[in-house]
């Protein structure tokens, strides 16, 4: 098994200060060496045993760099390797962060809504050690407070939470990474890369043997009660649908929702009310396709796959699937098995097939990817299309969905939800036109789990899960944000945003 990229630290020491002579003044010999500044910094690591956090946009990882044999003090070391007089560094344990004072293009990147309490942000992004390339939908959390949020697909993220938690841990998980636990104070206020490492399991791990996968969800399913919580529970939750096409972003709803989440063996139907929210288009009068999505809250809430059982997970006497366990990965806390299950070779049905991550030690549905079979997806078009003009045809291409879960207080709760769902259109009356993809998708993150006090929300509160959730009445609000956690927008999304936010703000001070 290699090195952890970032190891358990024990708090001795809670408070960050600036780097010490004695610490850093320590002695260590480095080779002649060539490469990255990624790859140098780590030799270091390895020497030292000292793990760094910095942010990539500071520093370049890719720079190649020349080191001469010879003894180095740890922060010489540094220093002739990073070789920027304005890099900075503050010790935590056996942590150093490299950073710069108020860089404006991190500052940017940040959203600086004015908060309703005393917040501070944690921000960057989560990466393969071995690869450097982004973790999609990785976990941030803070285990002891029930807040977390979800890196985005490119792997960024950012974190708000009141001052009050400075001295705690925040975690950083995927399944099938080794999670890392930082503290928080080391890398407030800056962005840093996180890099988590990739677990191989060794051999003596693994257990030889025919394993019946029907068993190991059936153990999933008889051990719901002690997984999953048997009391409703508050759950504050970020929710974003949208819609685009080659050219780009065509519209984005956003909100925050309150859930109040009923127990997984209760008939009750979860409830949600709205706290905030905001819709932005690119669209206008002129354009002859409108896109809307119906039910994505509805969808959202269904997905709870622990709550409402899929077909996949029924086994009656006609269980039109079959399952195959396929591989081991790793957890937060042990291993998990990979059950892969598809459509039997005789059902003519748009029935699913996909992965689940079953814990394997206390039994728990971690995660769950699935798609509708695309041999027959073509059959699927009733399912999602509603209504359309009788000139346009529209058939389905793919459709996809991500479900996953988190422990908190020994019990585990949703997590993220994911839909995706992409459509070949074409207008009927145009012969020569060409067929237009257009790709939908929703999604909700828990950033906040509350188990206090909780009481069903009024009716007059909540709002329908199944309408047109983009055309809900609302105001715009420059900083409605807040000291709420959201997923961040990918790049491509964030930039067409802020362009369309500006005229919007333009036209309201007008």
């Amino acid at each position: 098994m290699k090195p952890l990229a970032f190891g358990i630290i024990f708090w001795l020491i809670l408070m960050p200060r600036l780097w010490s002579q004695n610490e850093l003044n320590e002695k260590i010999f480095l080779p002649k060496s060539k490469g990255s500044i990624y790859e140098m910094l780590n030799m270091v690591s390895d020497i030292s045993g000292y793990f760094f956090v910095y942010d990539s946009h500071v520093i370049n990882n890719e720079k190649k760099i020349k080191i001469s044999k010879g003894e180095y003090s740890i922060k010489d070391a540094i220093a002739n390797i990073v070789k920027d007089d304005q890099v900075q560094l503050k010790i935590v344990g056996k942590h150093i962060l490299l950073f710069k004072e108020q860089n404006p293009d991190l500052i940017k990147k940040q959203d600086k809504t004015t908060p309703t309490t005393q917040t501070f942000f944690l921000s960057g992004v989560i990466r393969d050690k071995e690869t450097r390339d982004p973790i999609s939908f990785a976990s941030v959390s803070l285990p002891k407070g029930g807040i977390g949020t979800i890196a985005n697909k490119d792997g960024e993220f950012i974190l708000k939470m009141p001052d009050s938690l400075k001295q705690q841990s925040v975690t950083f998980s995927h399944i099938g990474y080794l999670s890392s636990t930082l503290p928080v104070i080391l890398f407030s206020q800056n962005n840093a890369d996180i890099y988590l490492e990739t677990h191989i399991i060794p051999i003596q791990e693994i257990i030889v043997g025919l394993v019946n996968p029907q068993k190991l969800i059936k153990e999933m399913l008889e051990k719901r009660e002690r997984n999953y919580s048997l009391k409703p529970v508050y759950l504050t939750t970020f929710y974003r649908e949208g819609t685009e096409t080659k050219k780009g972003f065509v519209n984005l709803t956003e909100a925050i929702f309150k859930v109040y989440k009923t127990s997984y063996d209760t008939e009750s139907s979860d409830h949600v009310k709205l706290l905030k929210m905001r819709k932005i288009s690119s669209t206008n009068e002129k354009d002859s396709l409108v896109l809307k999505m119906q039910a994505g809250i509805l969808a959202s809430l269904t997905l709870d796959l622990v709550k409402t059982l899929p077909d996949f997970l029924t086994f009656d006497d006609e269980n039109p699937y079959n399952y195959t366990k396929i591989d081991m990965v790793v957890t937060d806390s042990s291993l998990a098995h990979i059950i892969a299950f598809e459509p039997k070779k005789n059902i003519n049905l748009p029935l699913y097939k996909g992965e689940l991550y079953i814990d394997a030690e206390n039994s728990a549905l971690l995660k769950a990817r699935f798609q509708i079979n695309p041999e027959k997806i073509e059959k699927a078009e009733d399912i999602y299309v509603l209504k359309k003009s009788k000139d346009i045809d529209i058939k389905p291409q793919e459709i996809t969905y991500m479900v996953s879960y988190r422990p908190w207080n020994g019990k585990y709760y949703v997590n993220h939800i994911r839909g995706d769902l992409t459509f070949k259109i074409k207008n009927k009356k145009q012969i020569f036109s060409r067929a237009t993809n257009i790709h939908t998708y929703f999604e909700m993150a828990t950033c906040k789990i509350d188990t206090t006090n909780v009481k069903r929300i009024p009716s007059k509160e909540s709002i329908s899960s199944k309408t047109v959730f983009s055309d809900t009445h609302f105001v715009y609000d420059k900083t409605f944000w807040g000291d709420f956690n959201v997923i961040q927008a990918e790049d491509q999304l964030s930039e067409s945003i802020a362009r369309i936010s500006a005229k919007i703000e333009e036209n309201e001070d007008d």
